[in-house]
């Protein structure tokens, strides 16, 4: 019986040991290799296509034996592409787009990016002066569009012919008039060129350009004859900026070298539609304006600041701030000395304008208040008149009301202000000239043109002081705005500028305006300043964008 049991628990073992052999030599099988990465590139990586043309693009496809994508934009406006890969410009379009190519094995996909320029035509010259029946030659070039053949035509019907090579014909009659340069391919794009004609033997050369394109800056004739250029606008610098930008940078012209030198460099913190005047001293006055910055932009507010320039030793120095915060107000210098400082906007470009003045007394350094307008206002004008009153006109007290048609005389004996004869229409950003015989010439500026909206007059009116009341006197040949309106040793004004490259000169004997020559550009926002030789320098311009070159009027 042992021997029997023996026997079985011997055969139980083996089985177990067999049993146990044969687990431990049976591997599991082994995982599944990983799907091969799908990779989507298109070529070229980049592309720029002009509006008149089609770019095709290749796509390789890596990890998957399908080679097939499916082409898309991811703009619903940037165009189209076909199933081969042809991309198509949106028609009227430009921009920055994204063609995709995605594999139809996966969802994975490749991009490149398209660039759309918008197509320009740009004239050159810009602008030019020629006499009747003189001629002028036109060139044109197109960018944005492989065909860059255009034709020329003048705007005015009677204003003279232009060839199928440029070759323009003015007409007898003198006028201000339009060569028109537009693409053959698409014809609403187009570019235009001003063309004054005229007998007038006056007119605009070029001069050496400032170190620093601006405009809405100011410019200060100097007693040793040499002009102080401050501040002002520019933001064609700076890609951050959506609007102005201030300056702080000065620099100073000379008439002898026909050069800009700057003396004060730019940090980045400037102002503009600030105030400058020379006082008795010798010395500049630099008050007020939009402040901003461009290492933190974020819009311009008014300044209470004030500074002084000496001329006599080229220095910056401190002075007392201002009661408020001004911009685009005026500053007149006063018979005593002082400076009187009226309106201007409180907050920023758009106003609100204030009714306060106030007084800079240079033997203290300091600032008070006077008494105030009847009105507040700002973008006015403000002139000294030969019996010591100071005439400010017109302005608005917010860039959404109607600009003001009143006017109010400053008496510095009372430091009071009284309401003279209204202007014939309401203006802002006009400007107001003392002529030789007393009375100011008020000329151009912006008018109500309904429904809440502004728009630039070619109307001028006279005040004369000795009956207290504004007339119409003859209109300018073009409509202006932010332009410059300067005494000439002669006694005429010359206005120039104001959103155009054109000029003219008013003749008060007579009460009309007569077109003389043309600036090399179109200016606003620039400043012109009468020489001690007699020409004037006309510097800068641009709201926005400043500009550096200037030129001179003789």
């Amino acid at each position: 019986m042992k021997s029997s049991i023996s026997a079985a628990l011997l055969v139980f073992a083996l089985g177990l040991l067999n049993a146990c052999g044969s687990r431990s030599t049976t591997l599991p099988p082994p995982a599944p290799p990983p799907p091969p990465l799908v990779i989507v590139s298109v070529s070229p990586s980049t592309a720029t296509v002009f509006r008149d043309a089609t770019q095709t693009f290749t796509a390789t496809v890596t990890g998957t034996t399908n080679s097939a994508v499916t082409w898309s934009v991811t703009e619903s406006s940037g165009g189209t592409i076909d199933s081969g890969g042809v991309y198509t410009p949106p028609p009227n379009g430009s921009g920055t787009f994204h063609v995709v190519a995605t594999s139809e094995a996966s969802s994975t996909s490749g991009e490149v990016l398209v660039t759309v320029p918008t197509p320009q035509v740009t004239l050159d010259p810009a602008a030019a002066t020629v006499h009747p029946a003189g001629t002028k030659t036109f060139s044109a070039t197109v960018s944005g569009l492989t065909i860059t053949n255009v034709s020329y035509t003048v705007q005015e019907t009677a204003g003279g012919t232009i060839s199928s090579a440029g070759l323009y014909t003015a007409p007898s009659a003198g006028g201000f008039y339009h060569v028109v340069a537009a693409s053959s391919e698409e014809t609403t794009v187009t570019a235009s060129a001003t063309v004054t004609v005229t007998t007038s033997s006056s007119g605009f050369t070029p001069t050496g350009s400032l170190q620093e394109a601006r405009g809405l800056h100011t410019a200060t004739l100097l007693p040793n004859g040499k002009v102080l250029v401050a501040y002002g606008s520019n933001s064609s610098s700076y890609t951050e900026a959506t609007g102005y930008v201030g300056l702080s940078s000065v620099e100073v012209y000379d008439p002898g070298t026909g050069k800009f030198t700057e003396i004060e460099g730019d940090d980045g913190v400037g102002i503009f539609g600030h105030t400058a005047t020379l006082l008795p001293n010798g010395t500049v006055l630099l008050a007020g304006g939009f402040l901003n910055s461009v290492w933190d932009y974020g819009g311009s507010f008014s300044d209470n600041g004030a500074g002084l320039y000496d001329s006599n030793t080229g220095q910056f120095s401190n002075t007392g701030s201002m009661t408020a915060n001004r911009g685009d107000d005026t500053a007149t210098l006063l018979a005593s000395g002082k400076v009187l400082i009226a309106g201007g906007s409180s907050m920023d470009q758009t106003g609100p304008g204030l009714a306060s003045a106030e007084l800079y007394d240079p033997a203290s350094g300091a600032f008070s208040p006077t008494g105030n307008m009847t009105d507040a206002r700002f973008m006015h004008t403000a002139a000294l008149l030969n019996n010591g009153k100071v005439l400010i006109a017109g302005g608005a007290v917010s860039n959404t009301a109607a600009p003001l048609a009143t006017a109010e005389l400053y008496d510095p004996s009372t430091g009071a202000f009284t309401n003279t004869g209204p202007m014939t229409i309401g203006r802002e950003q006009h400007t107001a000239t003392l002529l030789a015989d007393g009375r100011v010439l008020i000329a151009g500026g912006e008018i109500a043109a309904g429904s809440g909206n502004l728009q630039a007059t070619a109307s001028a009116e006279i005040y004369d002081p000795t009956t207290g009341t504004f007339s119409a006197t003859g209109s300018m040949a073009t409509a202006r705005s932010v332009h410059t309106a300067t005494l000439l040793p002669a006694g005429t004004v010359l206005v120039a500028g104001g959103g155009n490259s054109t000029a003219e000169v008013f003749d008060p004997t007579t009460g009309t305006f007569s077109i003389t020559g043309g600036m090399e550009v179109g200016r606003s926002g620039h400043t012109a300043t009468l020489l001690s030789n007699g020409s004037v320098l006309v510097a800068g311009g641009g709201l926005y964008l400043g500009l550096a070159s200037a030129e001179l009027y003789q």
